[in-house]
């Protein structure tokens, strides 16, 4: 039998750099078990799905550590509100997954498999596309996406600092990489934009209401927020995926398929979600 090339790392599932941060050893038990876990817990038991596609191995051995700890994080603060060791043991359970793909072909083979479970995108521009480097890989791959999700939170990141009027073309945040704040920016952007954290109530400028950090203080800001905020969210199904994020499925299942249309004026629209998070 010949002998591998000794630059043939097919046998090897993934490559990380080790940059000091211990944390990379949790992010690679989790990065694992994620991949393994995601047939059955995304497709079957509905729980959510976060997509990164990074194909430099010095990028994303630092985004998955950060990712990992917020979500872990955001994790601890929803147990906090479980009521018995029943529901802390599901909502561990229901952590959400991270999907880390190097390529376009990968990337939308994960999103066309499990488009209703991933509640964020954090993509490159520039990644391999059909067997070569792309410099717009990760535009066309949001666009594909947006015209099956266009609700979709999408983080879209560049050294390239003009790349940022094609992400606001997209609706999709702009992080530039090579800035000293990066991976600061990565753990602020899930908090903020993918659902993790305090719902942000805002109006259609972009502009913050209010926040509410759990079930109970949501019901009450519903009954006080103006209606503009509330149908901006609802158009964009925010409330059901910051339920998503917090393992509520069933709440978030109640409110996923429904549109602003179907109810019946501003009074029934703000009723029925007050009626639903009680």
């Amino acid at each position: 039998t010949a002998f591998r090339s000794r630059h043939d790392i097919r046998p090897i599932d993934k490559i990380f750099l080790w940059q000091g941060d211990v944390r990379i050893l949790l992010a690679i038990v989790k990065f694992v078990e994620d991949r393994l876990n995601a047939a059955y817990d995304i497709g079957v038991a509905g729980v959510p799905a976060i997509l990164l596609v990074e194909d430099n191995v010095r990028y994303y051995s630092s985004f998955l550590p950060a990712i990992y700890t917020q979500l872990v994080v955001h994790l601890q603060q929803v147990l906090s509100e479980a009521l018995n060791m029943s529901q802390k043991l599901l909502r561990m359970r229901a952590r959400p997954k991270v999907l880390l793909c190097e390529t376009y072909e990968e990337a939308w083979d994960w999103f066309s498999r499990y488009a209703d479970g991933i509640i964020g995108v954090i993509s490159d521009i520039e990644f391999p596309w059909k067997g070569a480097l792309h410099p717009q890989a990760g535009l066309e791959l949001a666009r594909r996406i947006r015209d099956v999700r266009d609700d979709l939170p999408m983080v879209l990141q560049s050294s390239i600092e003009s790349n940022k009027g094609l992400a606001d073309s997209l609706n999709a945040e702009f992080l530039l990489k090579g800035a000293p704040n990066l991976v600061h920016e990565i753990r602020r952007l899930i908090r903020n934009h993918l659902g993790f954290g305090d719902f942000i109530f805002k109006m259609d400028d972009g502009s913050e209401v209010v926040r509410a950090s759990d079930l109970r203080e949501m019901i009450w800001r519903l009954g006080e927020v103006p209606i503009e905020s509330i149908r901006f969210h609802a158009r964009r199904h925010d409330f059901s995926s910051w339920l998503k994020a917090r393992g509520d499925f069933a709440l978030a299942q109640r409110l996923r398929p429904r549109t602003v249309a179907e109810y019946p004026d501003d009074a029934g629209l703000r009723d029925a979600l007050i009626t639903v998070f009680s």
